[in-house]
């Protein structure tokens, strides 16, 4: 045992994040990883006795022990994956509840952030045409037809079509449908809410608690005359429910560089174990025993608000974290917050093992990191004499140390950089341990009924002031930089060299230098080496777009859009943004749809609802339907002999499924964009 201990527990995490990125990507047996797992733990016990002995390197134990964990990694991801569960819905019913509409059970498990058109919640099953099964659905429900929001636990029975969830059908839009898969939901069910029928069958449990809790603090808050927005804040503050948040608010926030005040997460978890220390100091008076009940009451209490909090994976993740830095604190060792931060991401993996690909638990482990690793550095080159100086400059270097831990990353994900981030930060994050503190006590008094109207208007006034300053900051538009193109290999590089830049600042030496040398280099002619592929990629694209037939070209980085109707602003963003920044790319020019075109040694012609196609010596190699052409597909196709034909989402389902029917007939391919998404000529 004394080996194992000797092995660093970085080591055995990074190890199982392998293991776990193989299982993932990878399709390979339970029952294979088992034997070769047992194979591995076998060459371990023997290396171990071997070990054991004087002299002996423990090179070969220490190489079984990373394979034993790779292999540990790949089997709780198998483990973990619900589809190797033979109650799991999607063993029991095949492809039989795709066809027809069928009996359904469940329970809400959790509320989602709602569309503009569908309120959104996570369902446990419970059976299925009276088959017990297990798994978790996606429920939509058309915002006009919702009378009430439905409480977590709660059980209903509908009658409803099992269905997929929709993949994205423009290139480099966001993927909805292989998020939740992370989150093992892999279909979904639409239904109107006259149509769920309620149950006596509710669930309890600790999220039902949860609800119920919550529930009950917005009543109480209910008499006070709180805006729907500072409601809605105030929800997401102490309580971790952002469903409600309005969208322009939102968007604020994001492009103040300040999202993260939104969700509960490590900052508000870390603020909340600062000032739960804080009062909890004088337990410090009573020695030894004094410290650990000090701890073990953060420890409770942190949970507690966890709870509270609806015990998302964000407010899991912080608050396991937390714990265990609450441990280190109490040790008071640098080294012991190292290890707090590495056993809180083992433990989590171990029973989560998919939240290794969620972007807020690589944010939040990130950001401490980072903080921990390099804000000691930075804060130590200015002494403030004063305490508030002191305060400001310690929030400034710890935002510093964040938003360059988290720099790669948030380009990577988000491709956008707001330069102003740091004054949002430093305004708000000194006075959100003060809103939140004060926001707690406004929950309390409330809850037993004695908050004065003057400390809630307070409370509501010093809200809107943090709304106001995250506002004005974000519309600061010439310091918000989008659009930034960052690929993978940039994500890599980009910490490459952030680690280098940090260790020559930490120890200034040759070695250090050389390795902010060599990043630099790689960043360089990495950037060279994506510029010349993307200057040197062409290709035309028939976009899906219901509304408005949309083509576009692509050819040196600039992107010209030929379409029916102009291109709107909205649908601009929607259609185009993803792929404009993949290809770093600019979008130009909005010309006329015509009606032939011909790209490289392909002629194409474009059939509209006109449906004129007798034109003179005009033999196209592709067709595209568009606007519901009245148009006898088969006798276009005998007359022009194309090879491709292609019909995009302004044509009526119906007639896509004849003209379907009819090139599998004539054996001519056919793509639909509603289908299969946007064609594109490389």
């Amino acid at each position: 045992m004394h080996r194992l201990l000797n092995i660093p527990f970085l080591i055995l995490t990074f190890s199982l994040i392998i293991g776990i990125v193989f299982g993932y990507y990878t399709s390979v047996s339970l029952r294979l990883v088992l034997i070769y797992e047992t194979i591995t733990i076998v060459g371990l016990s023997i290396s171990w006795w071997y070990t054991k002995k004087p002299f002996r390197s423990s090179h070969v134990f220490s190489v079984f022990v990373i394979i034993t964990f790779i292999f540990f990694g790949i089997i709780l991801v198998q483990i973990h994956h619900p589809k190797n569960n033979p109650s799991h819905y999607t063993n029991l019913l095949a492809n039989e509840y795709q066809e027809t509409p069928v009996t359904i059970s469940f329970y809400i498990k959790e509320r989602l952030k709602p569309t503009s058109y569908y309120e959104k919640y996570v369902i446990t099953l419970q059976s299925i045409k009276n088959k017990n099964v297990t798994g978790n659905l996606l429920l939509q429900i058309p915002k006009k037809d919702i009378q009430t929001t439905l409480i977590t636990g709660q059980s209903y029975v509908t009658y409803s079509k099992i269905s997929s969830i929709s993949k994205p059908l423009n290139p480099n839009q966001f993927d909805y449908a292989h998020y939740l898969s992370k989150q093992y939901i892999f279909h979904k069910i639409t239904t109107d809410f006259k149509q769920l029928i309620h149950t006596k069958n509710s669930i309890l449990s600790i999220y039902r608690i949860a609800a119920f809790i919550r529930t009950d603090i917005n009543k109480k808050l209910a008499p006070y005359h709180f805006s729907q927005k500072q409601l809605s804040i105030i929800n997401a503050l102490l309580l971790g429910q952002r469903q409600d948040i309005d969208n322009k608010i939102f968007a604020d926030y994001r492009d103040a560089g300040a999202i993260h005040i939104l969700a509960v997460s490590g900052l508000h978890v870390g603020i909340l174990l600062i000032i739960l220390n804080l009062i909890l100091k004088p337990l410090n008076w009573f020695g030894k025993n004094g410290k650990i009940i000090k701890t073990t009451i953060v420890i409770l209490l942190l949970w507690c608000f966890a709870i509270i909090a609806g015990l998302s994976p964000s407010v899991l993740r912080a608050v396991t974290m937390f714990s265990f830095i609450a441990i280190g604190m109490h040790i008071r060792s640098k080294t012991s917050i190292y290890n707090a931060l590495t056993i809180s991401m083992f433990i989590l993996l171990c029973l989560r093992p998919l939240l290794l690909f969620s972007v807020g638990f690589q944010l939040s482990y990130l950001a401490v990191f980072a903080i921990v690793w390099i804000q000691p550095s930075f804060v130590k080159l200015y002494r403030p004499r004063f305490y508030i100086d002191k305060v400001l400059w310690e929030t400034f270097t710890v935002t510093i140390a964040a938003q360059l831990g988290l720099l790669p990353l948030t380009l990577f994900y988000f491709h956008q950089f707001p330069l102003l981030f740091f004054i949002a930060n430093l305004i708000i994050i000194p006075v959100l341990g003060i809103i939140l503190g004060f926001g707690i006590l406004v929950v309390i008094l409330a809850e037993v009924r004695i908050l004065p109207n003057s400390v809630a208007s307070t409370f509501g006034s010093c809200i809107n002031a943090m709304n106001y300053i995250v506002h004005w900051v974000s519309k600061q538009e010439s310091f918000l930089v989008t659009h930034i193109s960052f690929s993978w290999r940039m994500l890599i590089i980009g910490y490459i060299l952030i680690i280098s830049l940090i260790f020559t600042f930490k120890k200034f030496n040759p070695t250090s230098i050389l390795a902010v040398t060599v990043s630099i280099t790689l960043l360089s002619f990495n950037l060279m080496y994506e510029n010349q592929q993307n200057s040197e990629k062409e290709e035309l694209i028939i976009f899906h777009n219901q509304r408005n037939t949309t083509l576009g070209f692509l050819q040196n980085q600039c992107l010209s859009i030929y379409s029916k109707d102009s291109i709107s602003k909205n649908s601009e963003k929607f259609l185009l943004n993803g792929y404009l920044i993949e290809n770093n790319s600019r979008f130009t020019t909005n010309k006329k749809l015509n009606n032939v075109y011909r790209y490289k040694d392909k002629t194409i012609l474009v059939l509209d609802s006109i449906g004129i196609y007798n034109v003179k010596g005009l033999r196209p190699n592709v067709i595209i339907l568009t606007n519901s052409p009245k148009i006898h597909l088969k006798r276009v196709i005998e007359t022009l002999q194309p090879r491709q034909i292609i019909a995009d989402g302004s044509n009526y389902r119906s007639y896509l499924d004849q003209w379907e029917l009819t090139c599998k007939q004539k054996k001519i391919p056919f793509h639909r964009t509603d289908k299969k998404g946007a064609y594109i000529f490389k």
